[in-house]
């Protein structure tokens, strides 16, 4: 039977434990049992593996294997240029990722403080991985829970289990035994690892460490959560599959071609051979984006850059552009979507309401109503919390509940005076607290708790600033309105006082009552907003807290989060089937969840195809923080979800998590650009060869030509894409499906028609200027023409391509800059004595205008098209649904 729902003797019992703790003798005894107080973490991965790993890509077993050809033919040039670009691209790959496996350590850190216990009945501090099951150890305000335990005794004790369990408020504990089952948030006798000490003392028995507490349990389905491949990997790697089996397909049959025209000429040899298997590797080489990886991870650097000016740091270079692609945020409540700062929004009387603007303990906002000053004098004495402002922030000691009072007396301008004289403090059984202070002329005993307890005590009830009768007629009133602020989901507190002679004792009968205050953790300012933003986006947000219900309910329906409520109670009663059923459905509000809840809703999730993105604060999201797409941890939260996440939040506003997608957005539309870029003109330059071998033509590129225009046109105007602007319209855009390739329909129909006008151009100047030639000097008189073209060709491709996603034509400078240094580098190659080594020809006036109207027309016609696809291509809302 789970401990909880046993008596204290009983538990001590079962652990041959006493009051007084264990014998220091046995304490070792049991340690060399139990083991050390700590989380295990995972057998390192060697960081020679996770370098390897970054080799992992079919495009990069082809580049290797060009490098290795390359090397057997003498042509270090090209296996050099091709190495660099590939290690470059592994060096930077192998130092974001060994940063992503220290989510166990930070937990074993978290779990490792000091503990007072009682070791022969005598107290001493001792480190707590030295405790063990039977121990007694005892706790004040301030201290960690360093075990898993049960009260023994426990005076004014609350405890702040927001990390563990997501109540935003702390949670009042006691000794009793607690009869019925009850979920880890409503177990009042327990204390669990890594939840602190808000308030009071208490006194509890260890039942569990290590990895048997409850954080240890949550250790576990970090390890079993895994690692999700991100979508650009995903599609990535299936695309250099596909392009691969094309690449060696076309070069193999370029190959198979020239072979069969060399054997059938009889000019077939082995040097023919060699230089026939250049052309096909170098084609190969060609085709090959060989600047894509070193592209794709300096377009995330730049990224990773971007989104730290939004206030969020990546820890996982490949999934910053998953915020981009997600379909679904699961966010947790408190401290992401409220101020997990509790805040009076009414004050009620007799007289009248009174609402309070502003949230958590700044006391800054407007109090709308006449109110009855009594009743903040009331939160403002009968408190033991303090206030003040440290940094420009406030700051707060004490109940998060007394501050908010202390906070509405200060909106209000009320400001108590007097000597306490004496306290009954707040006890979990009479559900109140009483002062008396001493004012000028008398006493005033000032009272506040829950409702109904202070409703016994009082016999009348302040109205027009006179006391009168408390009738039943008025207890009513009272009732309905304390009722109807709880249907709101706000905690309600009553308060009553009592005005005696100087020197009387405190006394809670015969009290007055004053009023009422509701309060709530309340939503973020610009919570609303950002919500609305996602549905514009497309993208569906779901609430996930371990709050109850009515609150959660509540707080989505201030910020816009529509949907069926399920709580964690109901959520166990479906099978895996029954829950993607609920969230077909549009369940939207999941409350009362344990960590293995989140994970179980984050699972149906990418099981129905979505890319979810998990957001979250606590040691129990550090789980799903890991299961999820891609993980958000906010700022203020605990190491061990930091650890877990992809990116960590430098502030809690849930408005960054929604900058971040759009920026996630342009991220991905920057690399695809890159892509298109680089394959238009790799596709360019393979068909020209193809359609060239089978229409019996010269071949109009020779290998070293392939590779100069690789060179000058790739990288430089690719890269500078990594700094275009993002278009308006990013975020009215749906998220990428999931199954979608890495380049959508319109992208590849506009590659191909791209590649196959350039192609047409290209082998119509070849034809024309030497395509058939047997003359050796007409024959490089062509090729200089074709290879000047597809220079040119590229070039316009990189502002035809920026055109297509609609960005400004003048909006990056690097852009223009790339462009002309591309065009510098071919004049100097062209005119100089570079010429001669590259066997190619000076152009004279008749063919630089033949050239300068292949240029134009490609310009023309790749225009037109966009032209008449504009509209077909053009962004729609994606709307709510």
């Amino acid at each position: 039977m789970d401990v909880y729902r046993r008596e204290a003797e009983d538990v001590l019992a079962g652990l041959k434990s006493g009051p007084q703790g264990l014998d220091p003798q046995e304490a070792r005894d049991r340690l060399e049992i139990h083991g050390f107080n700590e989380l295990e973490t995972r057998t390192s991965v060697h960081p020679l593996i996770i370098f390897i790993d970054q080799f992992k890509s079919f495009i990069i077993y082809i580049l290797l294997f060009a490098v290795a050809f390359s090397l057997l033919i003498g042509e270090w040039v090209d296996s050099i240029i091709i190495t660099v670009i590939l290690i470059a691209n592994a060096v930077i790959g192998f130092f974001q990722e060994l940063s992503a496996h220290r989510s166990l350590e930070a937990l074993k850190r978290i779990s490792t403080v000091r503990a007072t216990v009682l070791r022969g009945g005598k107290a001493r501090t001792v480190e707590a991985r030295e405790l063990v099951p039977g121990d007694v150890i005892q706790l004040e305000a301030g201290d960690r829970v360093p075990a898993d335990a049960r009260l023994l005794a426990a005076v004014r004790l609350k405890v702040e289990e927001s990390a563990l369990t997501g109540e935003s408020v702390p949670v009042e504990k006691n000794a009793a035994v607690l009869s019925d089952e009850a979920p880890l948030g409503e177990r009042r006798n327990m204390l669990f690892s890594a939840t602190s000490v808000a308030t009071g003392n208490g006194r509890a028995v260890v039942v569990a460490t290590g990895m048997n507490t409850e954080l240890g349990r949550i250790t576990t389905l970090i390890k079993e959560a895994g690692e999700e491949l991100t979508p650009l990997q995903r599609r990535l790697d299936a695309f250099g599959k596909k392009l691969g089996y094309v690449i060696l397909g076309i070069c193999a049959l370029v190959f198979v071609i020239f072979f069969g025209r060399a054997y059938a000429t009889g000019a077939l040899s082995m040097e023919t051979f060699v230089a026939l298997a250049f052309i096909a590797i170098s084609l190969a080489v060609a085709a090959v984006p060989t600047a894509l990886p070193a592209v794709v991870t300096i377009a995330l650097s730049i990224g990773v850059k971007r989104l730290l000016e939004k206030k969020a740091l990546v820890r996982n270079l490949s999934a910053v552009e998953t915020l981009g692609s997600c379909d679904v945020i699961c966010t947790d409540k408190t401290g992401t979507l409220t101020a997990n700062q509790m805040t009076v929004r009414h004050g009620w009387t007799l007289d009248g309401e009174v609402t309070l603007a502003g949230s958590g303990y700044a006391p800054e906002g407007e109090v709308t109503g006449d109110f009855v000053a009594e009743l903040f004098e009331c939160g403002l004495l009968c408190n033991n919390a303090s206030l003040f402002e440290e940094d420009g922030r406030w700051q707060v000691t004490g109940d998060p509940t007394e501050a908010a009072l202390l906070t509405s007396a200060l909106k209000a301008g009320v400001k108590g005076a007097g000597n306490r004289q004496d306290e009954i403090p707040f006890d979990s059984q009479r559900k109140l607290m009483s002062v008396l202070v001493a004012e000028e002329g008398g006493a005033v005993t000032y009272c506040k708790g829950a409702l109904g307890p202070i409703l016994e005590r009082c016999s009348r009830a302040l109205a027009a600033g006179e006391e009168v009768p408390l009738t039943a007629a008025l207890r009513e009133e009272i009732e309905k309105q304390n009722g109807a602020y709880a249907a709101s989901a706000l905690r309600v507190l009553a308060f009553a006082l009592r005005r005696s002679e100087a020197g009387a004792p405190l006394a809670e009968e015969e009290l007055t009552f004053v009023g009422l205050q509701a309060m709530i953790d309340p939503p973020r300012s610009d919570v609303a907003e950002s919500i609305r933003r996602t549905k514009v986006a497309g993208i569906r947000v779901i609430m996930i807290t371990g709050d109850y219900g009515e609150t959660a309910m509540a707080i989505g329906a201030e910020i816009g989060i529509e949907g069926e409520g399920i709580s964690g109670e109901e959520l166990n009663r479906l099978d895996d089937a029954g829950l993607e059923r609920a969230l077909r459905r549009g369940a939207a509000i999941f409350s009362r969840i344990a960590p293995e809840d989140k994970l179980r809703i984050v699972a149906a999730l990418q099981a129905m195809g979505h890319t979810v993105a998990m957001t979250g604060d606590g040691v129990n999201d550090a789980p799903a923080l890991k299961k999820a797409n891609i993980g958000v941890a906010v700022g203020s939260g605990t190491e061990v979800a930091k650890e877990a996440a992809d990116f960590v939040l430098l502030d809690d506003s849930f408005t960054h998590i929604v900058n971040a997608v759009e920026e996630g957005r342009g991220i991905y539309d920057n690399i695809q650009k890159s892509i298109m870029l680089l394959l238009s003109g790799n596709l360019g330059e393979v068909l020209i060869i193809f359609f060239a071998a089978l229409f019996g033509m010269n071949l109009p590129l020779t290998a070293i030509l392939l590779l100069w225009i690789n060179m000058v046109t790739d990288g430089a105007p690719a890269l500078a894409y990594s700094v275009d602007p993002y278009g308006r319209d990013i975020m009215r855009k749906k998220p990428k499906p999931r199954e979608e390739g890495l380049l959508p329909p319109a992208q590849l129909t506009l590659l191909a028609v791209l590649g196959s006008l350039g192609t047409a151009i290209a082998l119509t100047l070849f034809h024309r200027f030497g395509g058939a030639a047997s003359d050796p000097q007409q024959l490089i008189l062509g090729q200089t023409l074709v290879f000047n073209f597809v220079v040119l060709y590229e070039v316009i491709l990189i502002f035809v391509i920026r055109s297509s996603y609609r960005v400004p034509l003048f909006s990056n400078r690097w852009v223009w800059g790339a462009a002309l240094l591309s065009l510098v580098l071919q004049g100097v190659l062209m005119y100089t004595p570079l010429s001669a080594v590259f066997k190619i020809a000076s152009l004279e006036v008749p063919e630089l205008g033949a050239l300068f109207g292949a240029g134009t027309l490609f310009l023309l016609a790749a225009l037109a098209y966009l032209r008449l696809t504009d509209k077909k291509r053009a962004p729609r809302p994606a709307g709510a649904g």
